[in-house]
């Protein structure tokens, strides 16, 4: 470069480097970043920034000095923690990134942003269930951010939970396909390109409404199972009901509370026994799917209708929980294929 031109100050670099960056023009952007730290040796978003890029290209070491300077000039500074964390796992400090993700994790155990970061640290140095834990903590924290699926998509395909990544993955892409051009790189330098009230890259489309999005999708197979049984307990209490109690009244009552407080039982069973991502599916497609919300309300009101036919003895309470349990089974069956 001809110094004769005054290409301004560190902050101007930066800037350009960030575009260069975001068109992954990587050697052009640590350019920049020189000039920027020839202007400021000591300017902590252009080593932060020269942090990530030197990760994306797997020079490690590079990366980890750079944040480390960057921390020396302000250790407050968020976006250098988070990248020091992450260069200390790649460059295999396992000791340390275990650390500085404990830390993370101990300051904000209430952020989205900060379990994935501490989620994909830990996979990255000992890949254990505590890095799981974090990402499906993430998820619960923020279900309608993609970046919280994607990161537990990476976490559990580590971990050979296939299903799982899948799931996640697919979470992911209905609240923003452009979210998956992530899993190109190492996610976690990528997501440091983000902040946590932004999309990660630039120029990423705005996400659909999840109402949206969850009516395009199909339903997984997991929760039509789910329909499906519960269903069934709407349509079979009625049936025990009738052929058990041999027409009186009295017995009739005795039983229909009898199968009613099995039903919930078998209802109850049937939930404890679901894994976890099953449970978290269907907790997410009831938040943002009307039909869903409906359907698990007609497989409570099985049960329902029939203890009040138990206590009121009104037939047409039974023939609601049939119906009731046939309506679910319909949706089990044809909605959203």
């Amino acid at each position: 470069m001809d110094s004769s031109y005054n290409l301004g100050d560190a902050s101007t670099y930066l800037a350009r480097a960030e575009l260069l960056f975001d068109l992954n023009r990587y050697d052009e952007a640590r350019e920049e970043l020189g000039g920027a730290l020839s202007h400021d040796p000591a300017h902590v978003p252009s080593l932060t920034l020269l942090a990530i890029l030197e990760m994306l290209v797997e020079n490690h070491t590079e990366a980890l000095t750079a944040a480390t300077a960057a921390l020396a000039a302000e250790p407050t500074y968020e976006p250098a923690i988070l990248a020091r964390a992450h260069a200390l796992a790649l460059s295999r400090n396992t000791d340390q990134a275990l650390a500085a993700a404990e830390e993370l994790q101990q300051r904000f155990p209430n952020s989205w942003w900060h379990q994935v970061h501490y989620a994909l640290v830990v996979q990255e140095t000992r890949n254990g269930q505590d890095a799981l834990d974090a990402a499906w903590v993430a998820v619960r924290l923020a279900p309608e951010e993609p970046r919280a699926h994607l990161v537990l998509a990476v976490v559990s395909s580590h971990l050979g939970l296939e299903e799982l990544s899948q799931r996640a993955a697919a979470a992911a892409q209905r609240l923003n396909p452009a979210v998956l051009a992530m899993l190109s790189g190492p996610v976690g330098p990528l997501l440091l390109r983000g902040r946590p009230d932004r999309p990660v890259m630039p120029g990423m489309p705005p996400a659909e409404s999840p109402e949206e999005q969850m009516r395009k999708a199909p339903l997984s197979e997991p929760l039509r199972r789910v329909l499906r049984m519960g269903a069934g307990v709407g349509v079979i209490a009625p049936l025990l009901v009738a052929a058990f109690s041999g027409g009186e009244s009295g017995f009739g009552a005795v039983v229909a509370v009898l199968v009613a407080v099995l039903g919930v039982v078998a209802l109850a069973f049937m939930w404890r026994k679901m894994p976890e991502p099953e449970q978290e599916g269907l907790r997410v497609e009831a938040q943002h799917d009307r039909v869903i919300t409906l359907a698990i309300g007609g497989i409570a009101a099985g049960p329902v209708l029939t203890a009040l036919f138990g206590f009121l003895g009104n037939p047409l309470l039974l023939a609601g929980s049939i119906a009731a349990g046939m309506i679910v089974l319909g949706l089990a069956l044809l909605y959203r294929r």
